[in-house]
């Protein structure tokens, strides 16, 4: 469970993390650093500040996450749908108040899916946040590639053997989303992975159907 608002000290960022990716915004120097162990990814400040004598950088966004060898009730195993590749399944994520709106939530899923090979999977259960945000993400990132993937079918959105990539509204909510107390979508995931090898994997597909 993420707590905001949160630090880190300089010794743990050097043991437990490996920083993914530097960029500035507003005149700082911001870090993506990424703990393959636990796993967890953070946005925090390069430059450490002192928290009550004490020196810690200061954590602007945090991603839990979850390794996942099997979604769903484990009918669908993962290495079917990816093989070669690191799955992980966001199990939250939270940026500082004072923080929002800057593009820093999409700008994480961006360097883990870019930069570590990651493939991100969503959270069965989606608040109006995270749904928000994957629409964003699907609509904007010109970098990553969304799709739909019911789990209890085993199959890509529109169920026919093939992948149509989700661009934020060409594929009908209530075939994505689930809304208390209905649960027909429970098994329905999304799929964020590097635009280019889905490209690269849409077009094998498309010449073995062939």
């Amino acid at each position: 469970m993420i707590v905001m608002p949160t630090t880190y000290s300089p010794m743990t960022v050097a043991r437990s993390f490996n920083v993914v990716e530097e960029f500035e915004l507003s005149g700082r120097v911001l870090h993506v650093i990424y703990d393959p162990q636990t796993p967890r990814a953070a946005i925090i400040e390069a430059d450490v500040e002192m928290f009550e004598g004490v020196p810690r950088h200061r954590v602007i966004a945090a991603l839990d996450l979850q390794r996942k060898d099997a979604l769903g009730k484990d009918i669908v195993a993962v290495e079917r749908c990816w093989e070669e590749t690191n799955v992980l399944q966001v199990e939250g994520i939270c940026v500082e108040p004072v923080e929002r709106d800057k593009g820093l939530a999409t700008r994480l899923y961006e360097a883990l899916i870019l930069r570590c090979g990651i493939t991100l999977i969503s959270d069965f259960e989606q608040y109006d946040g995270g749904k928000m945000l994957w629409q964003k993400i699907a609509r904007e990132s010109d970098q990553i590639s969304v799709f739909v993937l019911d789990t209890e079918q085993g199959a890509f959105w529109p169920y026919d053997g093939s992948k149509v990539i989700y661009d934020g509204g060409c594929i009908p909510e209530e075939r994505i989303w689930s809304i208390s107390p209905d649960q027909k979508c429970q098994g329905v995931v999304l799929v964020a992975e590097d635009k280019r090898r889905a490209s690269q994997l849409m077009a094998a597909t498309a010449s073995w159907r062939n």
